[in-house]
């Protein structure tokens, strides 16, 4: 019997125990990895595109591509779509950022040959019925004149704008009049360009058997789904502004956005790791420094939060947080005093080996499980990166040092280097 006084022993992690994945090729060439772990007949399957809106030449139409996916195939009305996903239970996810597009699905294993045959029709011959997809673009327009009243919206939209420059792929430079210059053709060039085997990885999740791989092999690896033309490389040059203070005015606001940040080192850059720890002190946890200061000792705002973004073509730091339009000037002081503090003063052991475990403890959660295990497969295979990547990140965690920290801290929090941006209402 387990004596429930005694509290377990702690043990640190110096490693992480992860399954590697199998994978394999269609006959098509279409790459597969697969992780056959978990006790439950539950399988999830990701096809992912390098389709996102760096590929697009017109604003909205990546993302719109993606979700009018399942809107209507060559053998299925959108109705029916829904209706044999909802009678089995399973799930359809489309979603596009700025740099891929996904089509997800979760079903139970007895129904996958009836799931994967619907689901390789909206991937492979959608058709975008013209009076779905008008629906469709009118809800969009409602949706964005909600999102575009919100000062956290027009605070990030600025923030991507100042940071690439307006013609970049990942500036989001999305207007109300965009929806109207669109129409079936933009989305049926997109897809027939982006939506082949040749710009797809899968990846397996699950506990599947031989005939899962089979199912596969006939509704995506056959000649039926071939590419049909080649994926054009998109080259883009950033050119951010070169003022580093900007502000979105919106006078009936109540609160005001902040949004600041820098361009950081890559995933595959020596330093990324450690700057991973560093921004975790400043804004990445409950715990952070941003938090204890600027919510729970000054009360300005409910939420503040710190990160790195890493994307195929581009990383940066992110500190975003909405604050009363009253405070936010002495807001984004003590958002400085913070950065600055990380330049001057050592942090403390005690602080370093909190975010040590929480670090470390949030890895381990990425592994916890067939799903989060391909969950870090998909980071790995869009960064381009392999497994050594995570043993890397560990080594640097329980290694770094106060001393390291700052000279990050100081080698890339540099002030002059911090765009700003502030939406919200004019305080004189």
């Amino acid at each position: 019997m387990i004596d429930r006084k005694i509290a377990p022993e702690i043990t640190a992690i110096t490693q992480l125990d992860y399954l590697l994945p199998e994978k394999w090729m269609l006959s098509n060439g279409l790459p597969v990895w697969g992780i056959n772990a978990g006790s439950q007949d539950l399988l999830k399957i990701d096809f992912i595109f390098d389709a996102g809106a760096w590929h697009q030449s017109s604003n909205l139409v990546a993302g719109l591509t993606n979700a009018f996916l399942n809107q209507g195939t060559e053998k299925y009305s959108a109705q029916e779509i829904a209706e044999i996903f909802d009678f089995r239970g399973a799930y359809l996810q489309l979603s596009a950022d700025q740099q891929f597009a996904s089509v997800t699905i979760l079903t139970l294993n007895k129904y996958i040959e009836q799931i994967l045959e619907v689901t390789a029709d909206v991937i492979q011959y959608p058709t975008f019925p013209d009076k779905e997809i008008k629906a469709q673009i009118g809800k969009k327009k409602q949706q964005f004149i909600i999102e575009n009243n919100k000062v956290k919206t027009l605070a990030q939209k600025r923030f991507s704008q100042v940071l690439f420059g307006e013609e970049h792929p990942y500036a989001n430079t999305n207007k109300f009049s965009d929806y109207d210059l669109l129409d079936q053709k933009h989305f049926i060039e997109f897809h027939q360009n982006y939506y082949q085997p040749s710009n797809c990885k899968v990846i397996l999740a699950g506990k599947y058997n031989n005939e899962v791989k089979i199912s596969l092999e006939k509704f995506f690896g056959s000649a039926r789904w071939v590419p049909v033309s080649d994926i054009k490389v998109k080259l883009s040059q950033t050119i951010p502004s070169p003022e580093r203070q900007h502000f979105v005015e919106k006078s009936d606001a109540l609160q005001s956005a902040i949004r600041m940040g820098a361009f950081m080192p890559n995933r595959e850059h020596a330093d990324f790791n450690g700057l991973n720890v560093l921004v975790t002190i400043l804004g990445g946890y409950f715990g952070s420094r941003l938090m204890t200061n600027i919510r729970e000792e000054k009360g300005y705002t409910y939420g503040i939060g710190a990160g790195i973004y890493s994307m195929p073509n581009a990383s940066f730091l992110s500190i975003s947080t909405e604050v009363g339009a009253d405070v936010c000037s002495v807001a984004l002081n003590e958002i400085y005093y913070e950065i600055e503090r990380l330049q001057t003063d050592l942090v403390s052991d005690n602080e370093l080996d909190v975010v040590r475990n929480y670090l470390l403890g949030e890895n381990l959660r990425s592994f916890d499980g067939v799903f989060a295990m391909s969950g870090s497969l998909r980071t790995l295979l869009e960064a381009g990166m392999d497994y050594d990547h995570f043993d890397e990140f560990v080594n640097v965690v329980n290694t770094i040092t106060p001393t390291d920290l700052r000279e990050l801290a100081i080698k890339y929090f540099d002030k002059n280097q911090i765009y700003e941006i502030v939406a919200g209402q004019k305080i004189s």
